[in-house]
């Protein structure tokens, strides 16, 4: 299987977007977690998500807006599926998130988000976290996982 190249392609990177999304909702089903990573593997999302006066509210109103079709979206979702377990298992090791149930937890407020030294990468993922929270809550897991054409 081809990987599909992206600017984030390791766990710190991904754990830091799982983090920036978490440290907004304090809870998140951990099925809804796991988009997180495919979604931001698209740029022309994460551009648009990163942006302050970008406003969202649906994964429909997102393909509409931005005119995205996610036809291989279920593909970047098998192929980064073990990186984001890998995060999340990572981040729950250095204590910034606990694993309850079907719902990862935020325990990082001491893990500063806004130190330059995570990079670029890492403050354009946290940019997108407001935005991507709204996505993630307003719909049941279900209805994401179906909208994205899921395959599981």
């Amino acid at each position: 299987m081809e990987s599909i190249h992206s600017f984030q392609s390791n766990e710190i990177l991904t754990g830091i977007a799982i983090l920036s999304v978490l440290r907004n909702t304090k809870k998140l089903e951990t099925t809804k977690c796991l988009l997180i990573e495919p979604l931001l593997s698209y740029k022309s999302i994460r551009d648009y998500l990163k942006n302050a006066n970008s406003k969202v509210r649906s994964i429909e109103e997102l393909m509409v807006k931005q005119n995205i079709v996610f036809s291989n979206f279920n593909r970047r979702f098998q192929e980064k599926l073990p990186l984001s377990i890998n995060s999340i298992l990572l981040m729950s090791q250095l204590k910034l998130l606990h694993i309850e149930n079907n719902n990862l937890l935020f325990t990082g407020d001491k893990f500063d988000f806004n130190e330059k030294t995570l990079g670029k990468a890492a403050q354009d993922i946290i940019a997108t976290s407001s935005n991507l929270v709204e996505i993630l809550t307003r719909e049941a897991a279900s209805s994401l996982y179906l909208s994205l054409r899921v395959e599981l």
